[in-house]
């Protein structure tokens, strides 16, 4: 936390985000406790008095478990500072101890390493031989490189007023050219540099910070961040790679090298480092959300519900993600849970046609067509500008033979320009049925004339001409179809029906025989062929003459 000013005087207003920091910095290179906060390690904003309430709320809103907090004053002209650490238990926060110190000002750093070395004792957090070296680090032998250091931070976090990050950049530019050294002073920099939009002057002195010390955990993932901004991702990959080397629990870290193993095709190194935030980490939604597209790119299903439905239970808000879950239950056949999960998005949101339309599909799937039909109706009326639910509406009510209800649906569907080639198509299908061929041919010919590269509408004017006795017009029908579709089994068929009509009984034979030879089973074409093999027969034999009868 910010550490309060209690010295009543503005020029030490610097030391609340720099004491911080600095405290921050400190026991992060320790690494005895895992850090929750960003870049600038302090948090922004004016500091709070600290209190049980005040560290809860911080805790609340970072997600530390423990939290180090603090003040500073000026008795007789000499610094006076606290430091506390304090544990926080769910809503609850109990200081562990505090610690005092009073001296010089340039004694800061050291007053903070005894103060931190002494809390964690107190607190049970192991501090090595190695880990307390590290900790004793002077950032720098220049306490006014560090003051102004310190005001830069300020002004970039506003802990005096409105973040100004010019005058924070200026001020931390000073402080290390007074001491170009100070590696953390470098590293800030290049966040208010990036903060600018002057990437490339950050990434310079996140080099440089780096040159000074190759092991500056905070500088290596902020470069991998920027090589990743910047689509290097083999760059990136060597710095999470590094940085994972020197810290294998920082999970933000993982998390960053798992998502540069994704976006490279890497799908096993993703999985194994996505799979190991979330074993320590559970409720980390952007983990989960790439196992997702790795077990949906595996074509792993079982995963792929358990983890979809990890995601929904973390954001029950994501539509979109309860979407994917809902047909991922029905790709591994589990239609009731589909089912359940699409009518809880409909509750949710009422004007979701998209699952309307699923859950239309998926009971006419399991033979409820009448569920289907008040699903693909509740599309319709959801949003009436939807094409979809016409047609699937319409389809399903001439399956179950309600010519009557489907050509009410299509009717209405063509104020859709876009396909009223369809409509056209499956409302002259529905006046065929009726028997009105004049309306039917009326239809399909419009079909024909908005679509003439399709065989199937083709195919369909054809039946309604032969069937009102245009044989030569149903044939001139089909064999455009045929130049469109030549393999079109039922053309070759309808073909060989109106040859027979014509009395071309052995033209007609050939297409039964194609239609056989593309469908083996084709029992009209069979049937017909062997009606011609006995008329045959029977001519030979003089007993009848063909007269252009099927």
């Amino acid at each position: 936390m910010l550490f309060e000013n209690r010295s009543g005087v503005q020029t030490l207003g610097w030391m609340s985000a720099g004491t911080a920091f600095l405290v921050g910095e400190k026991v992060e290179s320790a690494g005895a406790l895992r850090p929750v906060y960003g870049p600038y390690v302090a948090p922004a904003g004016p500091p709070v008095a600290v209190n049980a309430a005040s560290v809860a709320a911080f805790a609340g809103k970072t997600g530390a478990r423990w939290v180090f907090a603090g003040w500073v004053a000026r008795p007789n002209w000499e610094l006076q500072v606290g430091i506390s650490l304090w544990k926080v238990d769910g809503s609850k926060a109990s200081q562990v101890g505090e610690v005092v110190k009073r001296g010089e000002f340039n004694k800061l750093p050291e007053f903070a390493t005894q103060a931190i070395s002494e809390l964690c004792d107190k607190a049970g957090i192991p501090l090595g031989a190695d880990e307390k070296t590290r900790l004793a680090r002077n950032p720098t032998g220049d306490f006014y490189a560090y003051t102004l250091f310190g005001r830069g931070l300020s002004a970039a976090l506003g802990t005096e007023g409105a973040a100004d990050l010019e005058k924070a950049g200026k001020n931390v530019q000073r402080s290390v050219f007074v001491d170009p050294k100070l590696t953390e002073g470098q590293r800030v920099l290049a966040e208010i540099l990036r903060g600018q939009g002057k990437d490339k002057k950050a990434k310079g002195r996140l080099g440089y910070a780096l040159s000074l010390r190759s092991d500056y955990y905070p500088a290596i993932v902020a470069l991998g961040r920027l090589a990743r901004e910047d689509k290097k991702m083999d760059r990136a990959r060597e710095l999470y790679e590094q940085a994972l080397r020197l810290r294998a629990w920082d999970l933000d870290a993982r998390f960053q090298l798992g998502k540069t193993l994704w976006d490279v095709g890497d799908v096993d190194g993703a999985f194994r480092e996505m799979s190991r935030v979330v074993k320590h980490r559970p409720k980390d939604i952007r983990a989960r959300r790439v196992l997702v597209m790795i077990h949906a790119s595996r074509g792993d299903n079982a995963d792929l519900v358990k983890e979809l439905q990890a995601v929904a239970d973390l954001d029950p808000s994501d539509e979109t993600t309860r979407m994917d879950l809902a047909a991922a239950y029905a790709s591994i056949g589990k239609l009731d849970l589909a089912v359940k999960a699409y009518e809880g998005i409909v509750e949710r949101n009422p004007k979701q046609v998209s699952a309307m339309k699923f859950l239309g599909d998926l009971h006419k799937r399991q033979g409820d067509t009448d569920g289907a039909i008040r699903y693909y109706g509740m599309a319709m009326k959801a949003e009436p500008g939807d094409p979809r639910p016409y047609f699937l509406l319409g389809a399903i009510y001439m399956d179950r033979g309600r010519d009557k209800d489907a050509k009410r649906v299509y009717q209405r569907a063509q104020r859709f320009k876009r396909y009223l080639p369809e409509t056209y198509n499956n409302l002259g299908a529905i006046a065929y049925r009726e028997g009105q061929l004049g309306t039917s041919m009326w239809y399909h010919r419009r079909a024909v004339m908005w679509r003439p590269s399709s065989a199937r509408y083709r195919y369909n004017y054809a039946l309604s001409l032969s069937a009102s006795k245009y044989v030569d017009a149903a044939l001139a029908q089909v064999d455009k179809a045929l130049k469109i579709e030549p393999n079109h089994v039922e053309l070759h068929y309808l073909r060989g029906v109106i040859l027979v009509r014509k009395g071309r009984a052995d033209e007609a034979r050939l297409e039964f025989e194609k239609t056989l030879a593309l469908d083996a089973k084709h029992d009209g074409a069979r049937h017909n062929l062997d009606i011609l093999d006995e008329l045959k027969r029977r001519a030979e034999e003089g007993e009848v003459v063909i007269e252009g009868k099927r």
